[in-house]
């Protein structure tokens, strides 16, 4: 289990994944051997699985995100999930409860990219997409915690 100690860094980590062991001592009152040992120990827990980056896509030509339901697989869940990996433009997989088989994420350059890519979906089942006109960032979890 993790003590308040433990959240705050998880808290300042979540912000800034690149934070100094230094200036993340300070925020938590800890000395610097003690915060590396708490990250050491909630990494080898599993609590903390990675360090990671955003990117912007829209910066790199992708402006466009879309989500993606697929429901009425043609073929079976792990050749759909084999295919779907192998696309560059999908971002994320979803496998979800109810009449979706899967929500997934994309981002692409144009219209006729979406084009595109729905008609490789649409051979392997039945495809329902939204263009996200905006998104915004709700904070995480830890947080709020």
């Amino acid at each position: 289990m993790i003590d308040q100690t433990d959240l705050a860094i998880l808290k300042a980590l979540s912000k800034d994944s690149r934070i100094k062991i230094k200036a993340l001592s300070k925020e938590v009152a800890l000395s610097e051997p003690s915060v590396k040992n708490r990250i050491e120990k909630m990494i080898d827990n599993g609590i903390i699985t990675s360090f990671s980056i955003e990117i912007d896509y829209s910066k790199l030509g992708y402006t466009i995100p879309l989500f993606i339901q697929i429901s009425d697989l043609t073929i079976t869940n792990t050749h759909f999930l084999k295919i779907v990996e192998q696309l560059p433009e999908i971002t994320s997989i979803a496998s979800v409860t109810g009449e979706v088989n899967y929500i997934l994420k994309a981002q692409v350059q144009s219209i006729k990219d979406t084009e595109d890519l729905l008609a490789t979906l649409m051979q392997y089942g039945k495809v329902a997409t939204s263009i996200v006109l905006e998104e915004k960032n709700n904070g995480t979890l830890i947080d709020k915690l």
